[in-house]
């Protein structure tokens, strides 16, 4: 687990969503990690923003956690990364919320994916 998804999650279990996505945002604008991490990260940045999203009913905000999910799994597709495929598959199957546009084209891309 990165020092990052350490502190994103304990910011996110004390309520502080907004400080654990800026803390993400700041660490992938900061050295550019190895492609695999950045997805890994990418994938951590959209899970929080999708929590944050479900609970004010932000669907704006849940559709930009899934493009941004859909970023990190077309690259760990590209670099072949399981971890990366796995992680996407996770954030999917943990969203229960409405079938959006966006949600839709993420379950395509993550059907092609996994062909």
């Amino acid at each position: 687990m990165t020092r990052s998804s350490l502190v994103t999650g304990r910011w996110y279990t004390c309520g502080r969503a907004d400080d654990a996505l800026a803390a993400f945002e700041e660490s992938l604008s900061g050295a550019q990690p190895a492609p695999k991490q950045r997805a890994v990260i990418m994938l951590e940045v959209a899970t929080a923003a999708c929590l944050d999203g479900s609970a004010h009913r932000d669907t704006a905000r849940v559709d930009q956690a899934f493009r941004l999910a859909a970023s990190a799994l077309e690259a760990g597709a590209q670099f072949g990364s399981e971890r990366v495929v796995e992680r996407s598959r996770q954030f999917r199957r943990d969203y229960t919320g409405p079938c959006t546009p966006q949600v839709r084209e993420f379950d395509h891309r993550l059907r092609a994916t996994l062909l």
